[in-house]
């Protein structure tokens, strides 16, 4: 790795650009760049109040950072804007950009700042799903509706943010289940485009190629420094099944990690309710149907039902 990376990892941090609005002031200073291979550069002075003329000039820079220095002061107002915010006005906006940093980690899976990126998007994601005021709808009204690589990647990661949620889990864990289903198809990325492509039946050749991706995105995480055990088994075995029979390990139930099986059911539920250039898009309900009744042996019954939980508790709340 290089120095100018260690740099970048050790006394920098990247922050989230949605702070940055009019009339706006921190108590840290800002600084920016716009590749990793140039120095960051002080943008914004702390106690400065944000002009308008200076919102898209900040915004246009490609990486806003704060100095490890005042890391806790950015922690701190970050978690207080998000707290006021919970959902952002603009879904739709919010949706798309999001869906842009993920089509740029899946071209470039081994840079350190996308990952990055990745992971700011997964805090605020967490921070708006764990609000007690959230509901599913909000975000399920602008998901795709038609398939690709990464918007998939990003509704898995709301479902299986949700599901985490409803079983319990810390917000810590619920973080890390997160990131490893934003990632979960990241092997994808190593995959010839002909085949993830194709329309209609793959060969058996072409099959056992896409089988490949799991544990392509492993070591692909593992080369971003990745060593989070739990995120690490959800990107390798989310094609596991309850029965054995799938892959890369043939793993069956009560070896298949947690993560996996939730990024699995969050997986299965996403590809069959969107549309796809030869397939409709399934609805929800018969979705659920189909997940509880013909894929017991593939699918955690007893983290089916839970998901299912999340739709009827739902649906009582709005009743």
């Amino acid at each position: 790795m290089s120095t100018e990376g260690d740099y970048f990892i050790n006394k920098y941090y990247l922050i989230d650009k949605v702070i940055i609005n009019k009339n706006e002031k921190f108590d840290f200073d800002i600084y920016a760049k716009n590749t990793i291979e140039e120095r960051v550069s002080l943008v914004l002075c702390k106690n400065y109040k944000i002009l308008k003329n200076r919102v898209d000039e900040l915004i246009a820079y490609r990486y806003l950072y704060v100095h490890e220095s005042e890391k806790k002061f950015y922690d701190k107002y970050f978690n207080g804007f998000m707290n006021q915010k919970v959902i952002p006005n603009d879904m739709d906006k919010f949706y798309e950009e999001v869906g842009l940093t993920i089509d740029k980690m899946f071209k470039d899976p081994e840079s350190l700042a996308n990952y990055s990126e990745v992971k700011n998007i997964v805090t605020n994601m967490v921070k708006i799903i764990l609000d007690k005021k959230f509901m599913i709808n909000s975000f399920i009204s602008i998901l795709a509706s038609n398939y690709y690589t990464h918007t998939h990647s990003l509704n898995v990661s709301v479902y299986a943010i949700c599901l985490g949620k409803h079983l319990g889990l810390k917000e810590n864990d619920i973080q890390d289940l997160g990131i490893s289903a934003l990632l979960h198809d990241l092997g994808k990325s190593k995959i010839k485009v002909s085949i993830l492509n194709k329309v209609g039946t793959l060969t058996e050749y072409e099959f056992n190629e896409m089988k490949k991706h799991p544990l392509l995105g492993w070591l692909l995480a593992k080369r971003l420094g990745i060593t989070n055990r739990n995120i690490l088994a959800g990107i390798r075995n989310h094609h596991e099944k309850m029965d054995g029979t799938g892959y890369p390990d043939r793993q069956k139930d009560e070896d298949i990690h947690l993560f996996a099986k939730i990024i699995g059911i969050c997986d299965v539920f996403d590809a069959l309710t969107t549309k796809r250039v030869y397939k409709d898009a399934v609805s929800t309900f018969e979705t659920l149907i189909m997940m509880k009744k013909e894929m017991s042996q593939h699918l955690d019954p007893r983290i089916v039902d839970d998901f299912i939980k999340i739709f009827k508790e739902e649906k009582r709340r709005t009743a």
